[in-house]
């Protein structure tokens, strides 16, 4: 009986890190991709703040490319760090090991998910700021308020689609990592 259970933990396990092993590869190029994304778009908002002081756009605008720039730095450092973690993982490292860093890295709430809170408020700012004019209403404050409820409604939405994604892709990554963890430590 103990050969049979022992087995069908290697072959979970097995499955387990071919899964890890994907869903890693998926992350690391997805944040390699974004990091690079946000490491051309902060200068490009920063160049054009500066090119908004030579054609006297107004400062509202100039002030929004300025906090645009701020929230794509944010934004690269974060992905920069995320891309870090993902690339030093290590399959070789003892298995109770291996699946506790599993386990934390594919948990939903960590450090780095509340850091998100401060590129998307830059952003926020720098989109109510740019956008606000498009908005045909007569009040400043009006048109500020109608884009960042708006920009509140898709980052809803987007953290909507994130929970999704983690909880059909990861999490059972995550449950599996933790259920052979359990098995190990009895």
């Amino acid at each position: 009986m103990e050969t049979i259970h022992n087995s069908k933990t290697n072959f979970d396990l097995d499955q387990l890190v071919k899964g890890l092993e994907k869903e890693d590869s998926k992350n690391l190029k997805m944040t390699s991709n974004f990091t690079i994304l946000m490491w051309v778009l902060a200068p490009l908002y920063f160049f054009l703040a500066i090119v908004g002081l030579i054609i006297d756009l107004p400062s509202i605008d100039q002030i929004g490319f300025l906090f645009f720039s701020l929230g794509f730095l944010a934004f690269g450092f974060l992905f920069r760090s995320l891309h870090r973690d993902y690339e030093s993982v290590d399959y070789g490292i003892p298995t109770v090991e291996m699946l506790r860093n599993a386990a934390t890295r594919y948990k939903l709430w960590q450090t780095k998910t509340y850091l998100i809170i401060i590129p998307v408020a830059l952003i926020s700012v720098a989109a109510s700021l740019t956008i606000q004019k498009a908005i045909p209403h007569a009040e400043l404050n009006m048109r500020l308020l109608i884009v960042f409820v708006g920009y509140i409604v898709v980052m809803v939405i987007a953290s909507f689609i994130g929970y999704l994604i983690w909880r059909y892709r990861q999490k059972p990554l995550r449950d599996k990592a933790l259920q052979l963890l359990a098995e190990f430590e009895k």
